[in-house]
């Protein structure tokens, strides 16, 4: 996927995030992803960065989903969250490889 069609669905999943707080009143549920301090709008991040908000923040929605009774296993959320923690894996990764070569 290009960057630009991942901030899209960056995007696409912040709309669905409002939608959800909404509904289920659950705006505590994304304090992770609000930490991250890495919105859609925030061109100059890498695509790496994008992906890891993407999956944090759809692990959280499936959570919220599938607590809520929707038909949405909650291992869904369990797939999206280890798919995350592989993510910052190799974001911290590449920063360490950054670092040790100045």
């Amino acid at each position: 996927m290009q960057k630009d069609e991942l901030i899209q669905l960056h995007q696409l999943l912040v709309y669905l995030k409002k939608y959800v707080e909404l509904k289920y009143n659950c705006k505590d549920e994304f304090k992770e992803y609000e930490e991250l301090n890495i919105y859609p709008y925030h061109i100059h991040r890498t695509k790496a960065e994008h992906a890891y908000a993407i999956f944090i923040l759809s692990s959280i929605i499936a959570k919220i989903l599938s607590e809520n009774g929707k038909n949405i296993p909650r291992s869904v959320s369990y797939l999206l969250r280890d798919c995350s923690d592989k993510i910052k894996k190799d974001i911290q990764r590449k920063k360490l490889a950054i670092k040790g070569v100045k």
